[in-house]
């Protein structure tokens, strides 16, 4: 018994109470050690501000209130706990009454593995504007998916759990979020030129091939790694035929209806239309896809529910639901033994609460940018030492805002001083930040990647398992990142329209 335990390594529950345990006797010693690290911001009018940041130690007064008084807090405004629940129940729905196999089904007769291995990730690529939506659905996708290919789901996961975190700072779509970089760096540019525009395309063309390549990547290495990982077959009782064909039509109807509302539903200017964009905004990127969009929003409702309607109407058409206590069968089963799933949820939702209040994260990256700042260092070792720190940061610190205003303000005038352009910059920082994402514990969703690997990998889990498998995939992008990034500096090729890697 004992082997056999020793044999499965740390369960991921464990694996954040110790997290919990060093967060809180790290926060103490390196209070007393009076760790301090200034942080630059440079307003308006070109005034450089300096904070000093200071490591909090929860076993201060104040820490001590805060573990104990914030502890219900923290799990209700850790947001994957709640979106976890919704998201299960439209993708439980669709792949219990086996709609999810059936189509894929189809799709694997008809797309080589490859192709589709490409496709999914691009997609998972893609979707990352919502993180809420990419994580939650994605990964359960990715299940049904490998399955009708025959490949390891386990490696599924963790392809689209991958593929989701690294290319959710390299989005396609402009969002809110690349607005307020832009904002949070317009003052620092202005330091070095007045007249510099700093605009939201400056980096759109390494941002297109860098997703590209790391979709290309990814499933490669899926493909690779997959080959020589059990599979796991289920049997399922067989669905008519004829009913089969009636079902997925009629769920594909449903598809396109719900498509055809909420596309009518993001165009402004019609007749009832609109309902789903944020009307306070001026641009329509921001409209659609802005902080307080009800389409971005809502956009895991969306999915989830047309999944639901779509698993429903198939389920009826298939005589699998025949009465509501099929219905309610059915959709008490996409929540069955997701207690480990939330009880990996809860004690990550402590562990990112503990570590961000005691400012461990704030206070060792602003000592990194400070270096790099300070270091005096040639254009390729700048690039290098800006990446390496970018990355670091991004393990500790889950906020692209928080990183990019510590970034930004110390060292983007040093880039343009060293006639970098601040696009550049910029598409350094988010290739940087985004590998961070694969394995940090402090990312939010990396505790959801956990807990669907318990929930469909109970007897043969543990967190070494899991990060072996993400270890590979992280050195990859890192080096494809590096290869990206010094290949169009040295090149001097365009990273977007007119826009330079340098000045």
């Amino acid at each position: 018994m004992d082997e056999n335990v020793k044999k499965r390594g740390l369960h991921p529950v464990w694996f954040f109470v110790i997290l919990c345990g060093i967060t809180i006797v790290l926060s103490f010693i390196l209070s007393l050690l009076k760790l301090q690290g200034n942080m630059y911001t440079v307003s308006q009018n070109g005034k450089v501000v300096t904070t000093i940041l200071t490591v909090k130690s929860l076993l201060s007064a104040d820490g001590i209130k805060f573990i104990f008084g914030e502890g219900i807090n923290n799990v209700l405004k850790f947001i994957p706990f709640g979106t976890i629940i919704i998201g299960m129940l439209g993708m439980g729905m669709a792949i219990k009454t086996g709609l999810l196999k059936q189509i894929f089904n189809k799709i694997s007769k008809k797309i080589p593995r490859r192709v589709a291995f490409f496709l999914f990730s691009l997609l998972c690529i893609v979707m990352g504007f919502s993180q809420d939506l990419a994580f939650i659905i994605m990964i359960p996708v990715s299940i049904a998916l490998f399955t009708e290919y025959k490949r390891s789901q386990v490696v599924g996961m963790t392809m689209a759990f991958v593929s989701v975190a690294a290319g959710a700072s390299i989005n396609l779509f402009i969002t809110s979020l690349d607005y307020s970089l832009i904002e949070l760096a317009k003052n620092s540019v202005k330091m070095i030129d007045k007249d510099y525009s700093y605009g939201y395309s400056g980096n759109l063309y390494i941002i297109v091939i860098a997703s590209l390549l790391l979709a290309f990547l990814i499933s490669i290495m899926t493909e690779i790694i997959s080959r020589k990982m059990p599979v796991r077959i289920t049997e399922e009782e067989p669905i008519n035929e004829k009913l089969n064909r009636k079902g997925l039509k009629r769920a594909f109807l449903v598809l396109l209806i719900v498509a055809g509302l909420v596309t009518y539903s993001i165009i402004p200017g019609l007749p009832f239309s609109g309902l789903l964009l944020d009307t306070e905004q001026v641009l329509y990127v921001n409209q659609l896809f802005g902080a307080n969009s009800p389409f971005v929003n809502g956009i895991l409702c969306i999915i989830s529910g047309t999944a639901l309607l779509s698993g429903l109407v198939y389920g009826i058409t298939t005589k699998q639901i025949k009465g509501e206590r099929d219905l309610v069968k059915i959709l008490s089963g996409s929540l069955n033994n997701i207690g480990e799933l939330l009880l990996i949820l809860f004690f990550a939702s402590q562990f990112v609460a503990l570590f961000k209040f005691t400012n461990i994260g704030d206070v060792l990256s602003a000592i990194m940018f400070d270096m790099i700042k300070n270091g005096n260092f040639s254009f390729i070792l700048l690039i290098l030492f800006s990446f390496i720190a970018l990355v670091l940061s991004g393990v500790l610190i889950s906020s692209l805002a928080t990183k990019w205003s510590m970034f930004s303000s110390s060292t983007m005038p040093l880039f343009m001083k060293s006639n970098i352009t601040p696009e550049f910059s910029g598409a350094l920082f988010r290739l940087s930040s985004s590998v961070s994402n694969t394995i940090s514990p402090v990312f939010p969703y990396f505790a959801v990647y956990l807990g669907f690997m318990s929930l469909y990998n109970r007897n043969d889990f543990s967190i070494k398992k899991s990060y072996n498998l993400l270890i590979i995939y992280f050195i990859a992008i890192t080096i494809l990142w590096l290869f990206i990034i010094f290949g169009f500096y040295i090149l001097g090729t365009p990273i977007g329209p007119k826009i330079y890697p340098t000045i």
